[in-house]
Parts: structure tokens; C-alpha cells; sequence
């Protein structure tokens, strides 16, 4: 049991300890945060991958004290460090995604040109990889009675984690607060890209009983055709 006696929750936040400044280890938090560094298939700006690091620098600026939850955060709140081999990964394989998103967007086809075709199997294989990655991942730390939030990352990200939701607790609904529906079958060549996780997340995981989005402003027709 982590030691709060020294603690002072109204001070300023110790950049040694975790996030928020707490002193929690993760044997002693009830929520983990797993940082998920990885934008592979992002459409429009990346940087996203290096988003845990920044959130945990500004997290030494918020408060602890919440009206509604009191002293929540003494259940314990620890945020494992960034992965380095998936961001690695991940920055390879953004570059890759990049010129072949560039090459079809002008116009050319992936099919006749066998750079692109070995870039498309490389980023669609290192997508199964962090897939099975965050299963693994998420399913000790449920195991291990934790709860857990991942910190991301694309919007691919989670797929992993609702494989290991599934398998510990069964049926489950999911709550997408979200701009786009993210429900194509594929974008951009990507099987498992961003625009895809909630039908990949809807088609392969039999548990996920219902899906409510919030704050959807556009969509396919392929999309809407499936809802």
C-alpha cells in the first residue's frame, strides 16, 4: 500500500512520481493507463503517437480534487511509460503509409507497382502486430483486477483491448464519442486503419452487444448502409 502521509495533494505536482504528480506504483493503482503509441494510418495530421508524454508533462498542472469524486484518485492512477519498440514501429511504418497514401491519392493503383503492394503488407501485418500487442497487454492487467485506460495513439488502437474486454466479461457496449463513424470496411488499402475500428471492432468481437456514437458530423454511404 502506497504511503500518503508525505502527500500533499494541494502541492505542486513531483515530476518524479506518475501522472498527476501521484505516488502510486501500478502493483497499488486500481486504474492503469497504457500509453498506445501508434499512427500508422491517420488520413490528415500525425502526431498523435507522442500524445501520452505530452498528456503526462501537462497532467502536473491539474488539480486532484474533484466535487463529484472527493478523493477517487486515492484508488490509485499509475501510467506506464511509452513503449518504445511500438513507437519505433509505428514511426517506420508511417512513412510508409505516407507514400502510399500520396501515391493513391494521385490517382495510381497499388496493385502495379510492387513497392506499394510490400508496403501495404508491412503496415497491414504491423497493424495484427500491435492488435495482439494491446490484447496482451490489457488482458494481464484485467487479470490482474485492474482497470484500464489506453492513452492513444490512432483510433485503431483499441481493438486489442475490446478482444480482452470480451474475454473477461463477456457482452459489452461501447460508447464512440466521436466526429466520424469510423465503420469502413477498409480505408485507404489499411485493414485495420483509423476509419475502421469500430467495424472491425463490431465484425470480429461476437460480445460487443451495442454501439452508440455521439457527435458524428459525417459519414459514407458504405458507412450508412451499414447502420
Amino acid at each position: 500500500m502506497t504511503d500518503l502521509s508525505q502527500f500533499d495533494k494541494n502541492g505542486a505536482s513531483n515530476p518524479d512520481n506518475n501522472i498527476f504528480g501521484l505516488p502510486f506504483t501500478e502493483e497499488d493503482s486500481r486504474l492503469i493507463i497504457l500509453p498506445v503509441p501508434w499512427e500508422v494510418t491517420v488520413s490528415y495530421s500525425a502526431g498523435t503517437a507522442r500524445a501520452a508524454d505530452h498528456i503526462f508533462k501537462a497532467s502536473m498542472q491539474v488539480d486532484l480534487f474533484d466535487p463529484e469524486t472527493k478523493d477517487a484518485w486515492k484508488e490509485g492512477i499509475f501510467m506506464r511509460q511509452t513503449d518504445k519498440k511500438i513507437l519505433l514501429k509505428s514511426d517506420y511504418l508511417r512513412k510508409e503509409a505516407e507514400l502510399l497514401i500520396d501515391y493513391i491519392a494521385h490517382g495510381e493503383v497499388v496493385d502495379k507497382n510492387t513497392f506499394m503492394c510490400k508496403s501495404l503488407k508491412d503496415i497491414n501485418e504491423g497493424a495484427v502486430y500491435l492488435n495482439q500487442w494491446v490484447y496482451e497487454q490489457t488482458r494481464d492487467l484485467l487479470n490482474a483486477n485492474k482497470l484500464v485506460a489506453l492513452l492513444g495513439g490512432d483510433h485503431s488502437a483499441p481493438l486489442g483491448y475490446y478482444k480482452a474486454l470480451a474475454e473477461k466479461h463477456g457482452d459489452f457496449g461501447i460508447l464512440q464519442i466521436d466526429a466520424h463513424c469510423d465503420l469502413r470496411t477498409m480505408y485507404e488499402g489499411f485493414k485495420y486503419s483509423h476509419a475502421s475500428i469500430m467495424y472491425n471492432a463490431l465484425t470480429e468481437i461476437k460480445e460487443i452487444s451495442k454501439l452508440v456514437q455521439v457527435g458524428v458530423r459525417d459519414y459514407s454511404d458504405e458507412e450508412w448502409n451499414f447502420v
